[in-house]
């Protein structure tokens, strides 16, 4: 029976590639097999920005480049869209770590050269590899791809590191997801996720004029499962949503509920995480809360990170805009956290946007604010303000940070300096004792 080989790449077909390894790990004798799974990180905007045809010619150029006069390549498969995987033969004297670092360099490599080409598209080679030794020959082809995706996966979330080398203690982190995912819908349903709010106030006058809501879980023994921790999860899951839903119930229901008691309350905004942007059906789900709570529309603001805008514009350009026909007000949040959006900002209708934390980082010497980041920070408020755009700077953690955002005109800061995230109540009593009345409402 003939062969069939992938059309757009030329390399075998995921099926054949198992079969393949399956049989070179039954006849392995001095060496081991190294298992290779890669992807593009930002592949979808080469496809998105420059066509579909280019984001094919790279593809296929890549795969030229990982295999082409690879003698110790055994076999490689292009599993779906830019995922490919390859097995090698590792010769026993190189160390797994070294082998890691030889792939972290060649990656790194054509990550320089494929910028040359698209400049704009931050493009990086995610890794991850599984070793397969003598010992390991009761391991089948399928598990040992798992076990590189796995690592792959890690890498992809990961700035620094674009290689990850598996191990065992990774099956760990499984039972963690699983464990994590699988208690979601009971931890809501029991109180164990709270909503925090942080306080945003207004540079003039120093007074609270808002806050950004949180999600917090707590368990029945009082600690805590932190968001950095359990938020990529349900994100990989596909419950973020779920979780989404269920924070933006609960401030519709606290503000609302301030309201019939005839109680200030200032806008809070809530986060949109990006798996909005493939139904939209968060728009439909807004307008219902809207109908049942019946609260003003500019008490309630969406924050969608720069990534989101960058990577699907279309799709956020519509979101957007349905959002401001609700009249609810639409962030830019980590603004400047790792993109170029600022040519975004003449063709999205933003309100506000929110500079990443990153530019108020002190540097190593004199505990001030870098020079270089201060004529960023400067340069961006200014071009908020003739674009009419709301400035909001978070991560602001001293006296002298406030002063300088002051200084440069920054209308809204946020931070430890001002308020960490605090529970519900703490924050109905800041709202009490604090908020600005020029910006209360009060029906």
């Amino acid at each position: 029976m003939t062969e069939m080989k992938d059309i757009l790449t030329g390399l075998d077909r995921y099926e054949q590639f198992l079969e393949k390894l399956e049989k070179e790990i039954k006849i392995m004798s001095d060496y081991r097999i190294a298992v290779i799974y890669t992807d593009i990180r930002h592949f979808k905007y080469i496809n998105d920005t420059y066509g579909y045809k280019r984001g094919d010619m790279l593809l296929r150029e890549f795969v030229g480049k990982v295999t082409r006069g690879n003698t110790h390549m055994l076999c490689a498969a292009r599993v779906y869209s830019d995922n490919i995987v390859m097995a090698a033969r590792l010769e026993n004297g190189v160390s797994n770590n070294a082998f890691r670092e030889f792939i972290c360099r060649e990656n790194e490599k054509m990550e320089s050269s494929f910028r040359e080409k698209y400049a704009s598209a931050a493009l990086k080679f995610c890794t991850g590899i599984s070793i397969i030794s003598k010992d390991d020959r009761r391991l089948d082809s399928a598990t040992a791809v798992s076990n590189a995706n796995l690592a792959r996966k890690l890498a992809k979330e990961m700035d620094n590191d674009c290689c990850v080398l598996f191990d065992n203690k990774m099956l760990e982190g499984i039972r963690r997801e699983v464990e994590i995912t699988s208690s979601l819908t009971g931890a809501i349903e029991s109180g164990e996720l709270k909503i925090f709010y942080q306080p945003k106030v207004e540079t003039d006058t120093l007074q609270l004029i808002g806050a950004e809501a949180l999600i917090r879980w707590q368990k029945p023994d009082g600690n805590f499962i932190y968001p950095d921790e359990f938020i990529p999860l349900i994100e990989r899951s596909g419950q973020i949503v779920e979780l989404d839903y269920f924070v933006y119930r609960e401030v519709f229901r606290f503000i609302a509920g301030r309201i019939r008691d005839k109680k200030p309350v200032v806008p809070i905004s809530v986060n949109v995480s990006r798996a909005h942007l493939h139904k939209m059906e968060i728009l439909t789900y807004v307008e219902s809360l809207f109908e049942t709570y019946q609260i003003p529309s500019e008490l309630i603001e969406f924050e969608l990170t720069e990534s989101i805008y960058i990577e699907n514009t279309e799709q956020a350009l519509k979101l957007v805009e349905g959002l401001h026909n609700m009249g609810t007000k639409v962030s830019m949040d980590d603004f400047g956290s790792g993109y170029s959006s600022l040519n975004l900002l003449s063709k999205l209708p933003i309100d506000i946007i929110k500079l990443d934390k990153v530019f108020l980082k002190d540097d190593e010497i004199g505990n001030k604010l870098r020079e270089n980041d201060k004529i960023i920070i400067s340069c961006v408020i200014e071009m908020a303000r003739k674009l009419r755009i709301t400035s909001l700077c978070e991560g602001v953690e001293t006296p002298e940070q406030s002063d300088y955002l002051s200084q440069i005109g920054c209308e809204i800061q946020q931070g430890y300096y001002f308020s960490q995230p605090i529970p519900q109540e703490q924050f109905e009593k800041l709202l009490e004792e604090n908020v600005c009345e020029e910006k209360v409402t009060v029906s």
